[in-house]
């Protein structure tokens, strides 16, 4: 195989924001609170346990 010409170049990592409740289950303590205060700041997004339907064919519509 031919040497590389150049560096490998990557992508840089994106910041979770939108969060499951069963994701916060498995996190650290200081962690967890760093999330949710974030959360309740309106930061980052909080996913619901239940889709409504209704509510997803009214909302592209609004």
């Amino acid at each position: 195989m031919p040497a590389r010409k150049g560096a490998e170049r990557f992508v840089k990592v994106a910041v979770k924001d939108c969060w499951h409740p069963y994701g916060l289950q498995g996190l650290a303590p200081e962690k967890f609170a760093n999330v949710t205060s974030l959360i309740l700041k309106g930061k980052f997004a909080l996913l619901g346990l239940r889709y409504k339907k209704a509510a997803a064919i009214r909302w592209p519509l609004q």
